[in-house]
C-alpha cells in the first residue's frame, strides 16, 4: 500500500476539484468537516432514476459528485478535516487485474484514498481482494500505476 503526502496542496486539490483527473474514478464516500459536518454515500439511489433504467454503476462517479463536493470546501477557509474514497470502475480494475498478471482470488477494487487534516493533504492507494492473498504483486503493480 503505496502512502504519499502531497506537497503542493493547492495545484492538487485544483486537479482534484476543479479539473477532469479524478473523473473517472467512482466515488465510494466522502466527509467534510467545515462548519458543520458532511457526509456523503456515493452509492447510487436506484429510487431516483425511472423505473427499468439501468443504473450506470453502482456508485457515482466523481464528474457527477465534484461541483458538489467543490462547494462543500469553497471560500475563505480551510476545512478541519476531508476524506475522500474513490474506486475504479470494475472495468479499468479487471483490465488492470490482468495486465499486471495477478491471478491469486478476485479484486474487488482499487483505491484511492485521500485525506486533508491538519494542513497535511495524503493519498493513499490500496487494494481489496475477495479472499486472502500473500500476493502482493497487485498492490505494487497498483502503486506503480499511481506513481506513473
Amino acid at each position: 500500500m503505496l502512502s504519499i503526502r502531497i506537497n503542493d496542496m493547492k495545484r492538487f486539490t485544483a486537479l482534484l476539484f476543479t479539473g477532469d483527473a479524478f473523473d473517472k474514478f467512482c466515488l465510494r464516500e466522502a466527509v467534510f468537516k467545515t462548519a458543520a459536518t458532511t457526509e456523503i454515500d456515493g452509492t447510487r439511489n436506484p429510487e431516483f432514476y425511472h423505473e427499468g433504467e439501468e443504473l450506470p454503476s453502482r456508485y457515482i462517479l466523481w464528474q457527477e459528485m465534484r461541483p458538489v463536493c467543490f462547494s462543500l470546501i469553497r471560500g475563505s477557509r480551510l476545512p478541519v478535516f476531508f476524506k475522500l474514497v474513490f474506486l475504479t470502475q470494475k472495468e479499468v480494475t479487471e483490465k488492470l487485474r490482468e495486465r499486471s498478471g495477478f491471478t491469486d482470488c478476485e479484486v474487488t477494487s482499487l483505491t484511492l484514498n485521500v485525506s486533508y487534516r491538519e494542513g497535511q493533504l495524503t493519498l493513499t492507494a490500496g487494494v481489496s481482494y475477495q479472499g486472502f492473498s500473500m500476493d502482493k504483486s497487485m498492490e505494487r503493480y497498483w502503486d506503480a500505476q499511481v506513481t506513473a
